[in-house]
């Protein structure tokens, strides 16, 4: 079916995993996502980006596009199509940024999941990580997106539960790099 995919049109419900990378170093790495039922795919750095209906081809320059709108240089994108889709039951959330292993993590049960969960999942933070500045991009039942911001070392240093949030399907959990 991939050789197939590769010249059939993406469609809602078809995963994707993409890397870019400018000027030899890797920004963004074998990030995963699906294409929701709008034809959008939700990416790191440049958000909502719509590809359904394109080939896997052309879904790599609609997203070159993208990102090139962020770097001076031109980007070298790669896209690959995913056989299985990692769909939970429940859902999943997107855990991006300094972390070891990013990508989309599944909702295991009615129960949800929490932040120090999904970040587990996602191989714990990156060397880099800045903890204290954790963003939670979240969709409003209005189409709204509001944006959470965590400071991790509540959670454990402080002894806060209440800042270990529950997610909910769909959300993105952003890692940004400390800087030094």
């Amino acid at each position: 079916m991939e050789e197939i995919k590769k010249v059939a049109n993406l469609v809602a419900g078809d995963s994707i995993e993409i890397s870019v990378e400018v000027d030899g170093r890797m920004e963004v790495s074998s990030y995963r996502t699906a294409v929701n039922h709008l034809g959008f795919v939700t990416l790191p750095l440049v958000g909502d980006v719509k590809i359904g209906g394109a080939t896997v081809e052309g879904s790599r320059a609609v997203i070159a596009k993208a990102y090139g709108a962020y770097f001076v240089n031109a980007p070298v994108v790669m896209v690959n199509f995913v056989e299985d889709s990692v769909e939970g039951e429940w859902g999943f959330v997107t855990v991006t940024g300094k972390v070891t292993q990013p990508g989309r993590i599944k909702i295991p049960s009615a129960k949800g999941i929490r932040l120090t969960t999904a970040i587990n999942d996602a191989g714990g933070f990156g060397p880099s990580a800045k903890t204290s500045d954790i963003q939670v991009t979240r969709a409003e039942e209005d189409g709204r997106k509001i944006r959470i911001s965590i400071n991790y070392n509540d959670i454990g240093q402080e002894g806060n539960a209440d800042a270990d949030i529950s997610l909910y399907d769909g959300d993105i959990i952003y890692v940004p790099q400390r800087i030094f």
